[in-house]
């Protein structure tokens, strides 16, 4: 058997095991270990990739791959997110509207993350578009719209696309930590926007380049050199006597 399908059974037990223990069926959750060797779902999509992506997907997959690729939620969290979940306008301050993500796949899935524009629009329109209190609501009023149906949607595209298997709904959460780690942001502001469980999950998507180790080490120069000029004058009397009583 693959090591592949031997890591999908495994993680089917996870899940079995993690609802167990909020069922209280079970005290504690026992470590699984996945299996070495497994070659990881790495795909990436270009923007150009994106646009005919965007361009060509039927609704709901549009939208919901649209607030994948600029918020990085995980497909089931976006599928699962209500309206009183988002909110369109600024606080505190802020610049952007937020939503915020309830519960996922860790106890670190909890988190609040900021709109952009397009998302911004996208989710307004689909507030107001129906009452369903979910923002991408299945057949049933009462119900999100399905994964499994989401899946069949982005199979049927991806073959239109002549897109390669690798390019999964995953893909899309993929490609934004990807493209944020490129665009410069750090590990842990990964972490945190990606909902991930340790510093170590997020760190594959941090790989600095040549000019960004040169940029850390001109910020740091600019820091010491601002915080040395903000430092008081030493006068020449004072630092005479101090050097004057330390001598005798």
């Amino acid at each position: 058997m693959y090591v592949a399908s031997v890591n999908r059974e495994l993680a089917v037990l996870r899940r079995v095991l993690n609802v167990s223990m909020e069922w209280k069926l079970i005290d504690r959750v026992p470590k699984v270990k996945m299996l070495p060797g497994e070659k990881p779902r790495e795909f990436v999509l270009t923007h150009e990739q994106e646009r005919h992506n965007l361009e060509t997907a039927p609704q709901p997959l549009r939208d919901v791959a649209l607030l994948i690729l600029d918020t990085g939620l995980r497909p089931s969290e976006a599928l699962s997110l209500l309206k009183s979940d988002v909110r369109l306008n600024p606080i505190n301050g802020a610049e952007f509207g937020l939503l915020h993500v309830r519960e996922g796949k860790t106890k670190n899935a909890k988190r609040h993350l900021a709109l952009t524009e397009r998302v911004k629009s996208m989710l307004e329109s689909r507030i107001n578009s129906n009452e369903s209190p979910y923002v991408f609501p299945g057949k049933k009023e009462d119900g999100p719209f399905l994964i499994s149906s989401l899946d069949h949607q982005h199979a049927k595209l991806r073959s239109k696309l002549q897109l390669p298997k690798e390019a999964v709904i995953h893909s899309l959460r993929h490609t934004m930590l990807t493209r944020l780690g490129e665009s410069g942001v750090d590990v842990f502001t990964i972490m945190k926007i990606a909902g991930h469980s340790s510093v170590s999950v997020s760190e594959k998507y941090v790989h600095p380049s040549s000019e960004s180790m040169e940029r850390a080490f001109k910020r740091l120069q600019e820091f010491n050199k601002k915080a040395v000029e903000e430092l008081p004058e030493i006068h020449e009397n004072s630092q005479a006597a101090t050097i004057s009583a330390t001598s005798e």
